[in-house]
């Protein structure tokens, strides 16, 4: 499969008139799900700032990439391993596993920091390249990255990004959850040069499945003209 600025740009001008439609809907029929309902849009404008560093990169300015990259890279370390878990625990009744989303959520906060900060305070530790047809962020200003427990970075991501979904009270989140795990299994052993950008495609386009889970909650408005007699 060929990744390009088209394709990028492409999959968020898909994927910005769902976002509309997941918030419209869940302000019509369940607010606490208008954190999960944005996720589409966010995933839209992190595919925007990716179309930009395609441009720049195949224009052989990586100086012009650099903006678009912290962008991108702040989606994908500081965005999504905090509202994940933060969308799921709004939609949560209280209780055990409430209180675990909360923590994942802490868990989350502290990977941003753990890897997005060191690549924005490290005037050298960012230098995306095209590797074949994706993009591959460098992360060696990030120490974990360095170290022998590289490890615990992807295995806290997968935690606070997938773990909610797999585990929230709403059945039908937790395909979303397994799509996820699947999908960063094989991005990472088919493109794992370039993870972070694949598996963030590959999760902007499994996104569109919330336009279901918003789908089948049920219509507050639907349910009063229901219990009216002769409605």
């Amino acid at each position: 499969m060929c990744f390009s600025a088209e394709a990028s740009a492409g999959v968020a001008a898909a994927i910005l008139p769902v976002g509309g439609y997941c918030l419209a809907t869940a302000w019509r029929k369940a607010r606490a799900y208008l954190l999960l309902a944005m996720a589409p849009l966010f995933f839209g404008l992190q595919q925007l700032c990716e179309a930009r560093v395609w441009d720049a990169m195949n224009r052989g300015d990586t100086e012009l990439a650099r903006a678009p990259s912290l962008a991108f890279l702040f989606f994908a370390f500081a965005i999504w391993p905090v509202w994940i878990p933060a969308a799921v625990t709004a939609i949560e009744p209280p209780g055990r596993k409430r209180w675990a989303f909360i923590a994942l959520t802490g868990m989350g906060m502290l990977f941003g920091a753990m890897y997005y900060l060191p690549v924005v305070t490290d005037g050298l530790g960012l230098h995306p390249v095209i590797v074949g047809h994706s993009i591959r962020y460098d992360f060696s200003a990030v120490a974990l990255v360095r170290s022998g427990w590289w490890w615990v970075g992807p295995l806290l991501y997968m935690a606070t990004t997938c773990g909610p979904l797999l585990a929230s009270h709403d059945r039908h989140l937790r395909p979303l959850g397994i799509a996820f795990v699947v999908s960063g299994i094989i991005t990472y052993a088919v493109f794992a040069s370039a993870f972070a950008s694949v598996w963030c495609f590959f999760a902007t386009i499994l996104s569109l499945y919330l336009t279901f889970v918003l789908h089948q909650l049920p219509d507050p408005t639907r349910t009063i003209e229901q219990s009216i007699p002769g409605v």
